[in-house]
């Protein structure tokens, strides 16, 4: 048997809750009476007394101590812990990653902070499922209400302004929902509005050093075990992020967990408990890997591949039984009879439509959680995205080398794909372009994150809603190889930029104050550090760790998560999407469709491309820095003529500096002509050495395309890992061949694949990286 002890929270107690244990454990009693500076047996005494959260709070911390002290005195250690919003911290204490009287003092100063706290009301939803709710709410514009508990699948708590709640309520019971009950607390908890409270209750929390549990315990906030280096960051979020206790009890099901005991006042926990192992298993717990993997598996559940994640129509079946009364934490009591009516279920398949986000497949208005895109040498033109789209996917066109042709910008705004957007001279114009247009999607890529153009096409048209909550009705997917530049396009924009932009006119002043409250990006694809490994990971390994920043960022739409140009194979989409990746981008393949803009004979040699044909080579990206980017190395001289070229520019800072014969050799063998004159806006007419590494870069980049057949030897021919292990994976199939690969049969080979490998639970082996 496997056991689990878990801690009630708020609307679990009861008048002199904590008789007998207090005359066992008059040591600890004495502890917490003197911290409190109160008596605890009198207070859970005084009804009056325990209605006041400030009071409350601290004396069920101190009850769920004694009740676990009580029962390690005559049993073993369970396997795991868990608590309900405040009984996490009892949680933590009973595991050892703080002291008794450290728990006391961070619950007191937390009940204080919520005590100052006011202007929210939560809602208790009886019968209708949290997909269901969030479904009405954003029908009925209720975007200021978030969901703060999602306890079981009928069973949901709703928090914000209590203005918006109540109007709220009357709508969900025409829905359908059972009980709408108003709870009886004055906060908004778990939701957007308790930030400030959380920023509070976290300089509380950097004051104290926690310990590695010894018993697993898991957070509310990722239904996943704790690690002692993130426990005071999960405490900050979990004042202003929901309760994931459903997908904490299907992660406990899952583990192989047989028996819950419920270790303070009331069995509210035990009766969800009760729901949980009638309904489950059934999709297993929300993989979240902010704090790292889940601990071993101990269930041979958890050694397949984990379902999709929260967001990705993955949740849990309904739940069977009368709706019941909620508790003030936002728990109810669930039905005493729990349904056993999941005998002869079966697990429903995953299907294609179903991977990857459902919010970003509706912000894009696609099938699939697939986008098409390209390299940037211009091979992703307007005949992709019109594949795409009419495949069901979200496309955007390479960045343009000028202001793109209105014609194209007007199709693109009525078929509904976006533009590729890199900073530069032309940037300005080009935005302006696209918001004559009516645009509503860039694809950025920035390395060194947000400019003023894209802050301008971000931001124009934002507004405050009818609740007064921000809206930005232009999207941003922001291409990211490492945290430091992900958090530059998922803060808001610097203060001083958005000054410059309100005084020139390029954004109003109200524009701009619903821009102070929103990121820049709306959506983050992770791709290969390029050969820049600011910390040794890729993007898999990054993954999970932007997915936590992107969860952290303000605004009150998600900001997605995916991985850009690295998926190849069923597997590794099937694994991307394990953790928890909110869609996936093409690029490479993207330029050996039918429908790119990229030569046949180039086509062919990116279809046969092996990892022996591939190199890393200086590229125009990151300029002088000379950060190498992936190209294909057969057929071309470009790897080592560019590698030529940067060294050069190290050695000479004037290109007259470099050796005659040398430079005669780079103006008639890799230029075709004397080296380019400086830009105009320099004053010095002499040509540095690093102008001529850019133009070289810029126009092998320009021409390979067409495949011109006079500068063979310098095609600059992008290749992302995604290629060469497609190709290797489809060797022998229909689609060995480019003429096959449309942008459909693409999506549809990787995605229906990985639904069955994801549906069978089937091991998933790392193929390349990973």
């Amino acid at each position: 048997m496997t056991v689990v002890w878990a801690f009630p929270g708020q609307g679990s107690q009861r008048k002199d809750m904590g008789a007998g244990l207090f005359d066992r454990h008059p040591a600890t009693l004495a502890r917490a009476d003197a911290v409190l500076g109160r008596s605890v047996r009198e207070l859970c005494a005084d009804q009056a007394a325990l209605r006041d959260t400030r009071v409350l709070q601290p004396v069920l911390y101190t009850i769920g101590a004694l009740s676990y002290l009580d029962r390690a005195a005559r049993e073993p250690q369970p396997h795991c812990m868990i608590g309900h919003s405040l009984g996490e911290y009892t949680a933590l204490y009973a595991s050892g990653a703080l002291d008794f009287e450290t728990g006391l003092r961070l619950v007191v100063a937390r009940a204080e902070i919520m005590g100052r706290a006011s202007g929210g009301a939560m809602l208790a939803v009886v019968g209708l499922g949290v997909e269901r709710l969030r479904e009405v709410m954003r029908r009925e514009g209720a975007d200021d209400i978030d969901v703060a508990n999602h306890n079981s699948p009928r069973q949901t708590v709703l928090s914000g302004p209590e203005d918006s709640v109540r109007a709220l309520a009357p709508v969900l019971r025409r829905e359908g929902a059972g009980k709408c009950v108003l709870l009886h607390i004055s906060v908004a908890a778990h939701s957007r509005y308790m930030a400030a409270a959380a920023a509070e209750l976290g300089a509380v929390l950097d004051t104290v050093t926690f310990h590695e549990p010894r018993v697993p315990v898991l957070s509310n906030v990722t239904a996943r075990p704790h690690r002692a280096d993130r426990i005071a960051l999960r405490l900050r979020e979990h004042m202003c992020q929901g309760v994931r206790w459903w997908d904490s009890l299907a992660h406990l099901v899952g583990q192989g967990v047989t028996e819950l005991v419920e270790l303070g006042p009331g069995s509210v926990l035990t009766k969800l408990w009760a729901t949980a192992r009638a309904e489950l298993p059934g999709p297993p717990a929300t993989p979240d890997t902010r704090d790292g993997p889940a601990r071993p598996a101990t269930h041979p559940a958890d050694k397949a591949v984990p379902a999709a994640r929260d967001g990705q129509d993955t949740a849990p079946r309904p739940a069977t039984g009368a709706p019941a009364e909620p508790g003030g934490d936002g728990t109810t009591e669930p039905p005493t009879r729990p349904s056993t009516a999941r005998s002869g279920r079966r697990r429903p398949p995953v299907t294609r439509e179903r991977l990857g986000a459902a919010r970003f497949r509706e912000r894009y208005a696609t099938d699939s959680a697939w986008v098409v895109s390209g390299t940037g040498d211009g091979a992703a033109g307007d005949e992709v995205c019109r594949a795409a789209r009419a495949a069901g996917l979200m496309a955007f066109t390479d960045p343009a080398p000028r202001t793109p042709a209105p014609a194209s910008l007007g199709e693109a705004a009525r078929g509904g794909w976006g533009s590729g957007l890199r900073p530069g001279p032309d940037a300005d114009a080009q935005v302006t372009a696209l918001l004559a247009h009516d645009v509503r999607h860039v694809e950025a890529d920035h390395p060194h994150g947000p400019d003023a153009a894209l802050v301008r096409f971000r931001f124009t048209g934002a507004h405050r809603g009818p609740a007064g909550t921000p809206v930005a009705v232009r999207h941003v997917l922001a291409r990211v190889t490492g945290p430091g530049q992900a958090a530059a396009f998922l803060r808001p924009p610097a203060p001083s930029l958005l000054a410059g932009l309100v005084l020139t006119g390029a954004l109003t002043e109200d524009e701009a104050e619903a821009a102070r409250a929103l990121p820049v990006a709306s959506d983050l694809a992770v791709q290969d550090p390029g050969g820049w490994h600011e910390d040794g990971a890729d993007a898999y390994q990054l993954l999970p760790s932007l997915a936590a920043l992107a969860a952290r960022c303000p605004g009150t739409e998600p900001v997605h998560v995916g991985l850009c140009g690295v998926v190849g194979t069923p597997e590794q989409a099937a694994t991307a999407f394990a953790l928890g990746a909110a869609f996936l981008v093409s690029t490479s393949l993207t330029a050996c469709t039918p429908e790119a803009r990229l030569a046949t004979s180039l086509k062919d040699t990116l279809a046969r491309a092996g990892e022996d044909d591939v190199t890393w080579a200086p590229t125009e990206r990151h300029a002088t820095l000379g950060v190498p980017g992936r190209v294909v190395r057969r057929g071309t001289l470009f790897p080592a003529r560019s590698g030529l070229l940067h060294r050069l520019l190290w050695e000479h800072r004037y290109f007259a500096d470099v050796p005659a014969p040398r430079r005669l050799h780079i103006e008639e063998q890799l230029l075709g002509r004397p080296a380019p004159p400086p830009p105009d806006s320099r004053a010095d007419d002499r040509p540095l050495t690093a102008d001529v590494f850019r133009w070289y870069a810029r126009e092998t980049a320009r021409r390979t395309p067409a495949g011109e057949p006079l500068r063979t030897l310098d095609h600059q021919l992008r290749c992302d890992p995604e290629v060469t292990r497609f190709n290797r994976a489809v060797s022998g199939t229909a689609l060995a061949a480019w003429t096959a690969r449309t942008p459909g049969a693409l999506a549809t080979h990787l995605l229906t694949n990985a639904a069955e490998l994801l549906t069978a639970r089937a091991p998933v082996p790392a193929d390349g990286r990973p």
